[in-house]
């Protein structure tokens, strides 16, 4: 009798640990998530900054990343971008602290970080239930 509650507390236990493994980092846990390393840094999303509400007019989403200096590791600095959908296209900004006012990004070196700060974005937006489109393309 002793053996079979045992067994079945064992046995939940089991299941909890199973569940927790699978479970993936919901709308509410804050973390830094890698997007990608380019020029000397690596990108790291906070995936609890992405908003896509209350936002300055003609951006669609918000998200704040971090830059680390590859280095040493050491926080660079923390840049928010932006992007904008109009007419199936994507574009994408981000704020420049120093001058106070939002840059597009027309830089082709600048091109490969927001576009794989998008690209991981996107699961987190589904998590969040923010709408967007996988067939939109960047110009």
């Amino acid at each position: 009798m002793r053996t079979g509650r045992i067994v079945k507390t064992l046995a939940l236990a089991a299941a909890f640990f199973a569940a927790g493994s699978l479970y993936l980092p919901g709308v509410s846990s804050a973390e830094d998530v890698w997007c990608c390393s380019h020029d000397g840094r690596s990108f790291y999303l906070d995936s609890e900054s992405i908003n896509a509400a209350n936002l300055p007019k003609g951006m669609d989403y918000r998200v704040s990343v971090k830059a680390v200096l590859d280095s040493n590791g050491s926080l660079e600095k923390t840049i928010i971008y932006g992007f904008e959908s109009q007419n199936d296209r994507l574009e994408g900004n981000y704020y420049d602290k120093s001058a106070g006012y939002w840059q597009w990004v027309n830089y082709a070196s600048e091109k490969p970080v927001i576009k794989a700060v998008w690209e991981t974005m996107k699961p987190y937006m589904r998590q969040k239930h923010i709408g967007y489109s996988d067939t939109w393309k960047w110009d």
